[in-house]
Parts: C-alpha cells; structure tokens; sequence
C-alpha cells in the first residue's frame, strides 16, 4: 500500500489489533468471524465468461435494449452504457443525484435517461415486469438492501434478461465493511434457476457477476 510513515505505523498498530482480537488462523478461511454463503455448484458456472473488467464484460450485452442501473452516484457507468450500448431506454435509480449533476450534468438531459430519485427497491417496483434488458444492481451493499434489490429486479427484467451485480465480494477492503452480495448471488445460483454469464475482474477484487436463468 502507498502509505506515509505516518499512516503506516497506524496500520501497523491496527492490524496487529485485528489479529489479536479477530484471529484469523483460529478456523479455515475465518469462518468462525465472516458469514459462509452458499456453495455453488460446478453446473452454476458452466459456459461463463471471465472478462478482465467491468466496461469490456458490459459490452457483451445486448445493445439498443431497456436497461436500469440502481445505484449510479456519478454516472460514471451510466456514460459507458450509453456510449456502447446505446439503450432505448436507461432508467437510473439513486437516492440523490447530486454527484450525477455535478459531474455529468449532460448525462441527465439526454432523451433515453430516465431519473428515480428515492428507494431503488421501492422505485423499481413501480414500473413493469419484464421490462428490462438487464439490470445493473449496485446500490445498498448491505445484506438487507442487496435483497431487497435483487428481490424486485429478477422480476423486471425479460425471461432473458441477465441481472448484474456490482462488488461480488464478502467484505470491502476499502471501506472494512461486510458486502451482501456474495450471498444474495450465490443463493439465487444455488436455487438451480440462474446460472452465472460472465464475472468482470477488478484491480481491487470489487468483481462484477451477471447471471441469468436456465
């Protein structure tokens, strides 16, 4: 890590407290601290695609199609959806849309953008089944939030739609927190209905996973 002498000592400190308290080698894998999801299965991961990023596995969706991403704070994806894939439609899901204004205002007026400000769960609930191409889901990380999410969104999109899910992993090493991700997806392809389509890579292990059904 690219840390001054300063912040070093202080990591040095905390971390000899994490294993002091945590004891990482007490159980394989810390299992006795973090959560376990759900096994996958082989016949889960049959035939998926691993891309080296999120923008080169986010092109091999369909384009010109109806597309929401929940959760966009800059827009930062939303500008690649639109420059690739060119959607019909992109319906953006956020509980403010300050950082979007203020950094891609241009992004906003463009006629396919559609804005939901409030609960993304909740918003999207209110628009059709079926209606989506895919989702991209990348909103609340917490466990309650990641279901609430992915609990709307598998019925919104197409019988052949794919759901994506930003952040595929247990705990962010940015931010020391648990993600719910990783158990909400690995239930869902442990069901025996969904299957994984591609998993986009990420220098920082913040994986993009896309599934879809059988």
């Amino acid at each position: 890590m690219k840390l001054s002498p300063e912040d070093a000592n202080w990591f040095a400190q905390v971390q000899g407290e994490w294993m002091r308290r945590v004891k990482p080698h007490q159980e394989p894998l810390g299992r006795h601290v973090f959560d376990v999801p759900p096994k996958l299965e082989q016949s889960a991961v049959e035939g998926a695609t691993l891309y080296a990023d999120r923008v080169e596995a986010m092109r091999s969706l369909p384009r010109g199609g109806c597309v929401a991403e929940v959760g966009t704070q800059t827009g930062w994806f939303a500008e690649r959806i639109v420059d690739y894939l060119q959607p019909r439609e992109l319906h953006l899901f956020d509980l403010s849309f300050d950082l979007l204004d203020a950094q891609r205002p241009a992004l906003r007026a463009r006629p396919e953008v559609v804005i939901h400000h409030g609960d993304s769960s909740q918003q999207l609930a209110l628009l059709p089944d079926g209606h989506f191409d895919w989702i991209y889901v990348d909103g609340d990380h917490g466990l309650e939030g990641v279901k609430r999410d992915a609990a709307v969104a598998l019925h919104k999109i197409k019988r052949d739609g794919v759901l994506v899910f930003n952040d595929y992993t247990p705990w962010s090493i940015m931010e020391l927190a648990d993600y719910g991700v990783m158990p909400v997806v690995n239930g869902l392809l442990s069901s025996g209905e969904w299957r994984v389509r591609y998993l986009a890579l990420h220098p920082h292990m913040y994986c993009d996973i896309a599934i879809a059904r059988r």
